[in-house]
């Protein structure tokens, strides 16, 4: 619902920009038929140029995840009732489709009152038009290659000139131009610039007629005073090419306008950078991808990563180029993606011809996680992320006097984990720190203070660890908890004098700084995207403004052109008074 609204919108100020090119560089230019496909480029760029989105990715560090640990119950609370709220954007969409039907009813309604005219009349046909005689008093027009027109309300010689002009229309199939322009008013309704485009678009019609039949025509001033007489004869079908238009003042003046010099044709480029800045500015979709590091002792010499973006194209090229260098067979099958593009579903199998082969298939509705080929330290080919990890544990547990203390584990060995894909195996547990034994005069506490919480990490580089609460695991970083655990560990560090740990304090203080620091940079990644989101904000605000004045400016062109046709009307009295006279 909300992308109708923004794809009208959109459509509309579209039209608006093709509309004020015309009306300010275009319009007093005798580039008649450049003018009228102009103008129906408008309108096909205007609904299609919404449709069409670029994507743009942007590569983003990764954040990290925060684990929240906490012994509240969530107490689910009554909500009360709400009142009935009014959707406004539904609201909008029901006044959009009431004047749509309203206007699609005139328009059927017009179809019909072309064929009454046209029913029952005889047909002439002339090289190609069909000539229709008519007893009505209707202005003479042209529907396609009908030709209608009162031949008891003109002379031989006018009725020439209007044959001329209207076999222009059909002859260059302006029906259709007229149709588009009511469909288009049918669709807009609501936009004022898209009743004046029309306008425009119908007038520039009769420019064209008007100058074709005077290539034909010797005597100009006749064909200007037959104008003048059709003037009487207002009755037309609105769906028509009608011999007489308004304006009739403007179409006299084109027909004594001097050509317009070639070198002005720049003016149809004008449009060019304001399509360019809505294409990037509004029809620009930015991705953000997280930049996935793979942490080895050593990156590997060669290797291929496949990741939910990477296209058809590339994994072709993939393969050939590990069969070539590396004479390494790779091959990826069945592979599905979603409406994104993304790959969701794949297909991996490898043989370096050295023993080491392997098959990985993926298949769901999210997006894969990277899959890395990768050249492993005893030179054959893995399947996976390239990451081995190290661990050794550490037990932190809290006592019985309710003091924190620290052991090793009673192994004290390191454990070694191969993350492989698709799914990593999970790190096998090292046994759980036995409990100190009692400290002499120390007051024992109460049994319902008795917590153990248990890291498991790296000792020399602090790599990933697992968090155990009370027989509970988790397998987390510990740069991504520590501020979570800081009230636990760093507050109870500061508080305890007796207290003995293998890990230095200054490591610990180490880690907080990196956490911190990692938080502010994501802070200031935040602040870009804060005020990246007000300037668009208020070049929304600046486009609202212009378009506000382009409004403006067609509603004062629209008091102009009534006061041009009240002063038509005075010369046509005055030139009725003066052949009255002359009579």
């Amino acid at each position: 619902m909300e992308n109708i609204v923004v794809y009208l919108l959109k459509s509309s100020a579209l039209l608006a920009v093709f509309y004020g090119a015309y009306w300010l560089f275009l319009r007093k230019e005798t580039f008649f038929n450049s003018n009228r496909w102009f103008l129906l480029l408008g309108l096909v760029t205007s609904v299609v140029l919404p449709l069409v989105t670029f994507k743009k990715i942007v590569w983003v560090e990764a954040q990290p995840d925060i684990y929240t640990f906490s012994e509240q119950i969530p107490v689910q609370t009554a909500t009360e009732p709400q009142g009935f709220e009014i959707n406004w954007y539904w609201v909008l969409i029901g006044v959009y489709a009431v004047g749509m039907l309203v206007l699609l009813l005139k328009f059927l309604f017009d179809f019909w009152h072309l064929r009454a005219v046209l029913k029952g009349k005889t047909i002439a046909q002339q090289a190609g038009f069909k000539l229709v005689d008519v007893t009505e008093k209707v202005a003479p027009f042209s529907y396609f290659n009908y030709i209608v027109y009162n031949s008891e309300l003109f002379d031989q010689a006018e009725l020439a000139h209007i044959l001329a002009h209207e076999k222009v229309h059909c002859e260059q199939k302006h029906s259709i131009d007229v149709l588009m322009a009511r469909i288009f008013c049918i669709a807009f309704w609501y936009h004022p610039v898209v009743w004046l485009y029309k306008k425009a678009m119908l007038q520039n019609l009769e420019f064209i007629a008007d100058s074709e039949a005077l290539k034909q025509i010797e005597d100009k001033k006749s064909y200007q005073i037959t104008l003048l007489k059709a003037t009487t004869h207002q009755n037309c079908v609105a769906i028509t090419n009608p011999f007489y238009q308004s304006l009739i003042k403007k179409r006299i003046v084109m027909l004594n306008t001097n050509q317009s010099k070639k070198r002005n044709s720049w003016k149809y480029f004008i449009v060019i950078p304001a399509l360019l800045a809505f294409l990037l500015y509004f029809q620009t979709k930015i991705i953000a991808q997280e930049k996935h590091v793979i942490i080895s002792k050593g990156e590997p010499k060669v290797s291929v990563v496949i990741d939910k973006n990477t296209t058809d194209e590339q994994l072709k090229k993939e393969a050939e180029r590990l069969k070539k260098e590396h004479n390494v067979k790779l091959k990826f099958s069945k592979v599905k993606r979603n409406s994104a593009g993304e790959i969701t579903g794949i297909k991996v199998e490898y043989n370096d011809g050295k023993g080491s082969k392997g098959t990985s298939q993926y298949n769901g509705d999210e997006a894969i996680e990277p899959i890395q080929i990768y050249q492993n330290e005893k030179g054959g080919f893995t399947m996976g992320t390239g990451k081995t990890e190290r661990r050794y544990a550490y037990a932190y547990h809290i006592n019985e006097d309710g003091n924190l203390d620290a052991s090793d584990n009673e192994d004290n060995e390191d454990v070694v984990v191969e993350i492989e894909a698709p799914e990593a195996p999970e790190a096998p547990e090292a046994p759980e720190a036995a409990e100190p034994a009692d400290v002499p005069n120390r007051p024992a506490a109460p049994a319902k203070i008795s917590k153990k919480i248990i890291i498991k990490g790296d000792k020399k580089d602090k790599a990933a660890m697992r968090v155990i609460v009370n027989g509970e695991s988790i397998d987390i970083d510990p740069d991504k908890i520590i501020a979570e655990l800081d009230p636990i560990i760093i507050q109870s560090l500061s508080n305890l004098d007796d207290i003995h740990l293998d890990i230095d304090s200054k490591d610990i203080n180490k880690i907080t700084r990196d956490a911190m620091r990692q938080a502010r940079d994501a802070m200031k990644r935040s602040r870009v995207e804060i005020r990246k989101s007000m300037d668009e904000r208020q070049a929304s605000e600046e486009d609202l403004a212009s378009a506000k004045k382009e409004i403006e400016a067609a509603r004062e062109e629209i008091k102009q052109a009534r006061l041009e046709l009240e002063k038509s009307r005075a010369e046509l009295e005055k030139l009725r008074t003066e052949s009255k006279k002359k009579k």
